[in-house]
């Protein structure tokens, strides 16, 4: 807590500093001060517990001292908070929570997994359509799965700002209209060029539409519980990489390909009836003239401060990528279609167990204690699967996936949004989801090639070492910084 760690005067402190000494200025780092740096000239009002103390705690000796200026309620206070038990006559901070699970918040939630389960619904099976109804090479069968993910990438570059005067759910609600309308059109697709241009369309609505809620969502979300909202928002979330691949192999496997496009629409269906429910705050400030709102700046677009986060998003999504594009068929040709589908199942489940814990962690302990350790389980899984003598090895390889890239994602969105003011939040947001997007969209094709010439382990050892690597590139960016949720980045002490 910070109230703790910058909140450690004795009275004798509270009466040296003369109420009227200005505040010094400390730039961006006044709400980011760490234990080693207090403020001494810090007004008494600043902290919640001596406001709060103060208001019930009418008894004390000095209460027609000026408030700025209760050393005694100060220092109360303050060994209180050291001490960390709650005095008496504090009311419980339960009472003073805002409500968090609104209807709005749980459909937005709803519409969230619908779009993230359509996506790997396709994603899953699009590859093995490609090869199987128009005789594509793996390359080009990588494609077709990468082309929604291409069509989403160039979309975020314009939906951030356009989104704003379209219209929040004016966007989201015509988004899923054309995801519900692209399900039925793959039942008519006749062609590889065809599947293609689909698949850029349906990635474009993908794009436009999760902007749209995730621009909204932040605003439902109580200020004093965003970071517990964003947690369930993004734990939510968790199920769709298991639950979708598992449907796309069990549809395609008994009934066939249109069995997956129908569905797909359905699924699409329930996530407009939320839309078309779901009340969201849209933009307050709009530009008034089409060309400001038109006008795309490079502002508008990428959030300097989170790039170098986002850049080592998108090398672990691309071997991420590998796994939802081509474990379907690799376990299609060494035999093992069960521990395939088995795969996305348990690493939903470790996924949802870490998303429990890594948060805690990381703002008791910082970044580091997360992302180390995930990187190395999650190197460790794709090295499973490059040896994968039999379909335990697989289903290991799932747990360490989970445990490893299922708690990355929300711990670098943590820290993007801890080190950026909240007018840039969004922003560098869609920063990360920019290249996180960039790398599953180049995975597919730059490891197609290597399966077509060499084979589906040699691309999956390929992908252990990349993401191995990334341990070096988060140490030089970012890991070197002694980092603690809420506290300014410094070098660490040697």
């Amino acid at each position: 807590m910070h109230s703790v760690s910058h909140d450690r005067r004795t009275p004798r402190a509270h009466t040296a500093a003369p109420p009227d000494v200005p505040r010094r200025s400390r730039g961006d780092t006044t709400e980011r001060r760490t234990p080693q740096q207090p403020d001494p000239a810090e007004e008494p009002q600043a902290d919640d517990r001596q406001i709060d103390h103060r208001q019930i705690d009418d008894t004390q000796p000095d209460a027609n001292q000026p408030d700025a200026n209760q050393p005694d309620a100060s220092a109360k206070g303050d060994d209180a908070a050291v001490s960390g038990t709650q005095t008496d006559d504090a009311p419980p901070p339960s009472m003073e929570r805002p409500r968090l699970f609104t209807k709005d918040f749980l459909l937005a939630i709803v519409i969230n997994v619908i779009f993230a389960l359509v996506f790997y619904m396709l994603v899953t099976g699009m590859a093995v359509f490609a090869v199987e109804e128009f005789r594509s090479g793996q390359t080009a069968a990588g494609f077709a799965a990468s082309a929604f993910v291409i069509g989403a990438l160039v979309s975020r570059f314009a939906a951030g700002k356009y989104v704003e005067f379209l219209g929040r759910r004016r966007t989201m609600i015509a988004c899923l209209a054309i995801y519900v309308l692209a399900g039925l059109a793959y039942l008519w697709v006749d062609s590889y060029e065809v599947l293609i241009a689909l698949r850029v369309v349906h990635g474009v609505a993908f794009g436009f539409g999760q902007t749209a809620l995730n621009a909204a969502v932040f605003s439902l979300i109580p200020a004093s519980r965003r970071g517990e909202g964003a947690g369930y928002y993004m734990l939510a979330v968790a199920l769709p990489p298991a639950i979708g691949p598992m449907l796309t192999l069990q549809l395609t496997q008994h009934l066939g390909f249109w069995a997956m496009f129908v569905s797909t629409s359905v699924v699409s269906v329930i996530g407009l009836i939320a839309a078309l429910l779901i009340r969201m705050p849209e933009a307050e400030h709009v530009p008034d003239r089409w060309r400001d709102r038109l006008r795309l700046r490079p502002a508008d677009i990428i959030e300097p401060r989170a790039f170098a986060l986002a850049a080592i998003a998108m090398l672990l999504g691309f071997g991420f990528a590998s796994i939802m594009t081509f474990l379907n068929g690799f376990a299609r040709s060494e035999g093992m279609v069960t521990a395939a589908s088995l795969f996305f199942v348990i690493y939903a489940a470790a996924v949802l167990v870490t998303r429990l814990f890594a948060g805690r962690i990381q703002d008791r302990y910082g970044d580091n204690v997360v992302v180390y350790p995930t990187i190395v389980l999650y190197a460790v899984a794709l090295g499973l699967l490059a040896w994968s003598p039999n379909q335990t090895v697989i289903m290991v390889a799932g747990v360490l996936a989970g445990l490893g890239f299922g708690a990355l994602l929300p711990a670098f969105q943590a820290t993007i949004a801890s080190m950026l003011p909240t007018t840039r939040t969004s922003i560098g947001i869609s920063t990360f989801f920019i290249l996180l997007d960039t790398g599953f969209g180049l995975s597919p094709l730059v490891l197609g090639p290597l399966v077509e010439f060499g084979s589906y382990r040699i691309m999956f050892a390929a992908c252990a070492v990349l993401v191995a690597s990334t341990l070096i590139l988060y140490w030089l960016l970012h890991g070197r910084f002694s980092v603690k949720q809420g506290v300014s980045r410094r070098p660490r002490r040697p």
